[in-house]
């Protein structure tokens, strides 16, 4: 979870489908269409969503996102379609800067089962299925790789700053297997996903809302990995040499050991505030403002040394998924799961606030610890971490399924906040698992179930007519 945009490797399955069915125009009008009422019918010229010259995707973005909230515009669900048609036009231009051609015009009608702001990538979804329609009515082929980053930071558009990894699957994904994929650039292996189990996605009951403050939010976690890069260049520039993405901050690959690398990461503070940034990294405030452009100041500052913590043993977690699930080690796999969950808790048993120990104490211990004959329990991949991105219902719901024997691991999906939680349970406590949920946590609520029994699924593909 929350490491793709840094480079971080991912192991997801493809579950659902979002169907589009697409016509091209001679007009350059889109209309699009959605048999799911919530979403009104739009229409939109291309001419009229395109920049007017060459851009900087990032700043463009920004600048696009910035001028919608101040006319107090909210995201669209079109939005996401015109996401990814600028992205694919801004590809036609020449080394002028001009078009080499303009995309068609089209009809687009969309039907799905991805449930709306649940986790599970519905916009992602929606942002593929819609450039694949537009490369099909415009006969244009682009590479999966390239499609993987063009679609993930098609996205910033409509003001997120994510990653890529959900893009990757719903393009790269292979039935009856789990997917390992390594990003920025892309590179997929493939794991068989044990027989013997099944993932079982539920909904909280909370939506995951990609709009407002759960947007800043989620963009302030992500700055909280710029942050601490920034940080330790200034302090460790020997260290980090060789740190490009934040996912080579790794002892092995900064050939340093792991108290050593500890001691590093013990230097961030566990919160700051951009006053007290200002204050104590003076010289860094040009990268540290073009950090904060993303989002708004988050109350209470940015969690720093959890967030960093995290990242680094989440990515640690993911390089040992493949070889867990290539031996059929789905236990080990799914202790994993419950460890990335760990790290975004934010509420524990009985409903009791909880707050990771990222204390100063705290990390001198782990330190210690790893420099101590027996380094298992300091070992990376086991520290949760504390990124903090989920809420008291995901935390529930997790523990719930967590009570029942034979479920190996459970965690949130997505960027958290709401939306729905994926367990990995044994095939034959599947119906147990199900019922205790509907007891323990759907009744108390009275919410109607959603549960789900998932076996992967193969990406995404084109019929035509």
């Amino acid at each position: 979870m929350h490491i793709d945009h840094q480079g971080g490797a991912v192991n997801p399955i493809a579950i659902r489908e979002t169907r589009v069915l697409a016509r091209a125009r001679r007009d350059g009008l889109v209309r699009v269409a959605n048999s799911d009422e919530r979403f009104a019918t739009r229409e939109f010229q291309m001419a009229g969503i395109l920049p007017d010259r060459a851009v900087n995707w990032s700043d463009w973005t920004r600048e696009v996102s910035a001028r919608r909230e101040a006319e107090g515009r909210a995201v669209d669900w079109s939005d996401y379609v015109k996401a990814a048609l600028v992205a694919l036009q801004e590809q036609e231009r020449d080394r002028k800067g001009q078009y080499l051609r303009r995309l068609r015009g089209m009809d687009l009608y969309v039907d799905g089962d991805v449930p709306v702001a649940s986790g599970l990538s519905s916009s992602s979804a929606l942002v593929v299925a819609a450039a694949y329609a537009a490369m099909a009515c415009n006969d244009i082929t682009h590479s999966p790789e390239l499609l993987v980053r063009l679609l993930g930071e098609s996205e910033w558009y409509v003001g997120l700053r994510g990653g890529v990894g959900d893009h990757a699957v719903i393009l790269l994904a292979r039935a009856g297997h789990l997917s390992h994929i390594e990003l920025l650039p892309t590179r997929v292996e493939y794991a068989p996903f044990p027989e013997d189990c099944r993932v079982v996605v539920c909904h909280s009951g909370v939506s995951a809302e990609k709009s407002a403050g759960a947007k800043n939010t989620y963009n302030e976690r992500v700055a909280g990995y710029g942050i601490g890069l920034i940080w330790l260049r200034r302090r460790f520039p020997e260290q980090m040499a060789l740190v490009d993405r934040f996912r080579d901050l790794h002892p092995a690959h900064m050939g340093i050991s792991l108290a050593e690398f500890y001691a590093m990461l013990a230097t961030l503070p566990v919160r700051a505030s951009r006053e007290r940034l200002a204050a104590l990294a003076p010289e860094d405030a040009d990268a540290l403002s073009a950090v904060y452009r993303s989002h708004d100041e988050y109350p209470g500052g940015y969690r720093l040394r959890g967030v960093c913590l995290y990242g680094a043993a989440e990515c640690e977690r993911s390089r040992r998924a493949l070889a867990l699930m290539r031996t059929g080690d789905a236990a080990a796999f799914g202790s994993l799961v419950d460890l990335s969950h760990d790290g975004d808790r934010v509420f524990g048993s009985h409903g009791v606030p909880f707050e990771a120990d990222v204390s100063d104490g705290a990390m001198e211990r782990l330190s210690a610890m790893a420099g101590s004959p027996d380094t298992e329990a300091a070992a990376l991949y086991l520290q949760p971490g504390a990124y903090a991105a989920s809420c008291r219902e995901l935390d529930e719901l997790v523990d719930c399924a967590r009570a029942v024997d034979g479920v190996l691991g459970a965690g949130l999906v997505g960027a958290g906040l709401g939306g729905c939680v994926s367990v990995l349970v044994r095939v034959d406590r599947v119906d147990e698992l199900a019922e205790t949920l509907r007891a323990g946590y759907f009744a108390p609520r009275g919410i109607e179930p959603f549960i789900e029994v998932c076996a992967p699924v193969a990406g995404a593909s084109v019929a035509s007519a």
